[in-house]
């Protein structure tokens, strides 16, 4: 191992510290990783557009390509934000299957992820991880990704799921000291494969006075393989921005005249009700999603898509005792109204086509009307 230093400030003195091999992968490596995604090093994935990651799951489970039930499970599974299915599997440097056996393993759970997991299962499991790890939701979890995604949260698991089947997948091998002889496999793979990078991220630890220092360094990568790469990625942009551009959208010019209107109507409506309103970076499907930041600042109780589907997720709205409020009140008028919901309509996304909701479109419009006003009551009550 290298060795890291620690400089006295006042009489500039050295101590080196102490290289740590790890014995537990589970506390020293995984827990680590899982409280600091940083550690695999986007900066050095791609200097240009650094990577910043979404976690979908720990302990991913992989189904078994001849029976289809889960089997294995890979360490971590992660998206960045241009929707690039990450497999990282955690190794120690003493555990000899670090050696060559680890490559193979992981290679066939990517075969098997593409083969089985659609982008709604890589969501669902997303959206479990957000409410149970971070106890926030995927929609709060998503926009930190950043700005720049062109894709709504629809669209960003669908380019996931059409990754994982092109076989647009990376691979990243971490450990806290990598043996010679996987880092010359990693590069030789880097070279070989088009469409799979394949990453090794040594993370050395040093320990001295109870502090741990983790250091992750890149292998696999060259700034020519890196470029060859990068020109897979393309160049994405929102397709909707405003309701003129929704509304030119080649799947909302699939629907009926009387579907549209309804879709307009309640657009109309939620801007009357002072809705800010949120315009996905779908870059196929474009949709807005009226958010009411009295309520809860960054959390709508719907979307729109251009396709006309109507998404309702109640369970994005529980940062606060108004938010929640306003969600029930939502939930139990829809309910009355006509519109079924699924008895578990708190705890998670659901979806109706545009025939199933638009034909209840003035009872939704009504029961907004309703929780708005509920909401707003009760919030002045409590400031009495």
């Amino acid at each position: 191992m290298g060795t890291v230093y620690v400089v006295n400030q006042k009489d500039r003195t050295s101590k080196a510290m102490k290289p740590v091999l790890v014995k537990n992968e589970d506390k020293e490596l995984q827990s680590i990783l899982e409280r600091n995604y940083d550690l695999l090093p986007g900066d050095q994935i791609d200097p240009q557009t650094p990577c910043r990651w979404l976690l979908v799951k720990r302990e991913m489970p992989v189904p078994d390509p001849y029976s289809g039930a889960e089997r294995w499970s890979v360490d971590f599974f992660f998206l960045d934000q241009n929707a690039m299915p990450t497999f990282v599997e955690c190794k120690r440097y003493l555990d000899t299957r670090a050696r060559r056996e680890v490559v193979g393993q992981v290679l066939e759970y990517a075969a098997n992820g593409q083969r089985y997991w659609s982008g709604e299962d890589l969501r669902a499991y997303a959206d479990v991880t957000a409410r149970q790890l971070y106890s926030t939701t995927l929609e709060e979890v998503f926009s930190k990704l950043g700005s720049d995604i062109s894709d709504s949260e629809e669209d960003f698991f669908k380019e996931a799921e059409r990754r994982l089947k092109a076989g647009e997948v990376r691979i990243v091998f971490f450990l806290e000291q990598a043996p010679n002889e996987l880092k010359s496999l990693v590069e030789f793979m880097n070279r070989q494969m088009e469409t799979v990078e394949v990453l090794l991220v040594e993370a050395r630890q040093y320990e001295e006075a109870g502090f741990r220092i983790v250091v992750p360094t890149l292998f696999g990568f060259t700034e020519q393989i890196r470029e060859i790469k990068r020109g897979k990625l393309t160049e994405r942009k929102a397709v909707a921005f405003d309701w003129e551009s929704f509304q030119g959208n080649a799947l909302l010019k699939q629907l009926d005249e009387d579907t549209i209107g309804k879709i307009k109507k309640l657009y109309d409506k939620c801007r009357l009700l002072e809705a800010e309103m949120v315009w996905g970076r779908g870059i196929h499907t474009g949709s807005f999603s009226p958010k009411w930041t009295s309520i809860q600042a960054k959390a709508a109780p719907f979307t729109v898509y251009a396709d006309g589907k109507l998404e309702l997720h109640f369970s994005s709205l529980r940062n606060s005792e108004s938010a929640k409020t306003f969600a029930e009140l939502l939930a139990s008028k829809i309910i009355q109204g006509g519109l079924p919901l699924p008895e578990d309509h708190m705890e998670t996304y659901f979806t109706y086509g545009p025939t199933a909701w638009t034909s209840s479109v003035d009872a939704l419009i009504s029961a907004l009307e309703v929780a708005l006003s509920g909401c707003r009551l009760n919030s002045a009550a409590a400031q009495v």
